[in-house]
């Protein structure tokens, strides 16, 4: 049994709401309680910030509640009984007056018992704006698969037919897939692909989720390649993309590019799909190797770590796949403890039990994170601070949301050899931290 809490782990509901706050000029209208709100408002409003004028009266006003985004409903118990369409109609009229690029209904779990016809109501209170209505998230399901539901709703109505004007494919392009708001750093690690890839004179088209509008939907169907960089969170995307306009997928082979031999391979593996250079940005890779072999052989030399410094991580597999094989083979640390979230099944879950099997730490997949010592953790900040609470000496690294809430005034990736970089300057420091 787990010894911390996650009763606030994030589920499909969460995803959806998040999937539709990650695009520009959307709007996720909640049809639920006030309390399923201010969440999602919260990390939407700090992750993504679109709204400056804090001051209007539309925010001030009946469904805002004084927060920016994910106007709610406020369902009560009469509502529950009669019916909450009048609430609905009202703010679906407001809403289609302030010129988003798509309005999406989402349903919380109790809200779906109700009956009500979404798609109804929107039929009847927006006219000339993209809608739509997610009956269902999925209830208790994982975050991947309500943001991946809710992304795969936004392609039906904003993509269009596979047959329309402006869809043809276009030669050395690329979809980035299974980015989005609910992640650590999710605009730099954008940024630091889109440059990279561009070295090898690789287009990235359209990153849906993660900051792009809702007419760049119209540009998925260009694109030569579909690329899962998480796949927990863009391969059941990447699917629906396949059957609607046959573009086909990548999955990366080392996961998501942390640390530099993961970044290596997910150059070479995109640009051998297309037909690409990948020298020019492997060569930035290189010299981010060379930066980092100066501070870790003077770090070495007087302290004796990384190598041999214990760590634990709790992240989706693919990711804690990369991590740990980078943090084991590159740096020499020994994994610990190892915790996977539920995002279903996952081709890295065998490949992460087979790289353990192969330096002898099969048993940090069924060890406790909290009663694992640990030099370093890397996670999300709840289990952080879950295991400080057990008085434990160790350094956390936040990998994931939520957050301590430190405010990241400059960009941050952990993608990308500056990436790679940034980590290793947070080992680093937090060793110093935690050595006697």
């Amino acid at each position: 049994m787990r010894a911390f809490s996650e009763n606030i782990t994030p589920d499909s509901f969460s995803g959806a709401i998040f999937a539709v706050e990650g695009i520009q000029d959307s709007c996720a209208i909640l049809n639920g309680p006030t309390g399923c709100k201010f969440y999602h408002s919260a990390i939407s409003d700090s992750q993504f910030p679109r709204n400056f004028g804090r001051n209007s009266p539309v925010f001030r006003g009946e469904f805002y509640f004084g927060m920016p985004r994910v106007p709610a409903t406020y369902l009560d118990g009469n509502d529950y009984v009669f019916s909450g369409r009048e609430k609905l109609e009202r703010l679906l009229h407001l809403a289609a007056g302030q010129g988003h690029g798509l309005i999406a209904v989402v349903n919380s779990p109790g809200a779906a018992l109700i009956g009500d016809d979404l798609r109804g109501f929107l039929e009847r209170s927006v006219q000339g704006t993209p809608c739509v209505a997610l009956e269902t998230a999925g209830f208790s399901g994982t975050f991947g698969a309500g943001y991946q539901r809710a992304l795969a709703a936004a392609v039906d109505v904003l993509a269009g037919p596979p047959d329309a004007p402006g869809t043809a494919r276009r030669a050395g392009t690329v979809n980035l897939l299974g980015l989005g708001i609910y992640q650590r750093y999710y605009e730099g690690n954008r940024h630091a692909l889109e440059r990279l890839l561009g070295l090898c004179g690789v287009e990235v088209l359209a990153v849906p989720g993660a900051g792009d509008n809702a007419a760049s939907f119209a540009r998925l169907g260009q694109a030569a390649l579909n690329v899962a960089v998480y796949p927990e969170y863009g391969a059941a995307l990447a699917e629906k993309l396949r059957a609607h306009f046959g573009t086909p997928a990548l999955i990366p082979e080392e996961g998501p590019p942390v640390g530099f031999d993961a970044l290596e391979g997910f150059l070479r593996q995109v640009c051998a799909a297309l037909d690409a250079d990948p020298a020019p940005a492997l060569e930035r890779v290189e010299q981010a190797r060379a930066r980092a072999y100066r501070f870790l052989a003077r770090f070495t030399t007087m302290l004796g770590f990384p190598k041999g410094a214990l760590f634990s991580v709790k992240a989706e597999a693919s990711t804690a796949y990369a991590l740990t094989r980078w943090l084991s083979s590159y740096l020499g640390m020994i994994p610990q403890a190892i915790s996977l979230n539920d995002e279903g099944e996952s081709p890295f879950v065998p490949r992460l039990r087979a790289f353990l099997n192969s330096i002898n730490r099969g048993g940090a997949l069924t060890s406790s994170l909290i009663t694992s010592p640990c030099h370093l953790l890397f996670a999300d900040a709840n289990t952080i601070a879950a295991l400080r609470l057990e008085g434990q000496r160790f350094c956390g690294i936040e990998i994931a949301m939520p957050s301590l809430s430190y405010v990241d005034v400059t960009e941050k990736s952990f993608l990308g050899e500056w990436g790679a970089l940034f980590l290793l300057e947070q080992i680093l420091n937090g060793l110093r931290y935690v050595l006697p």
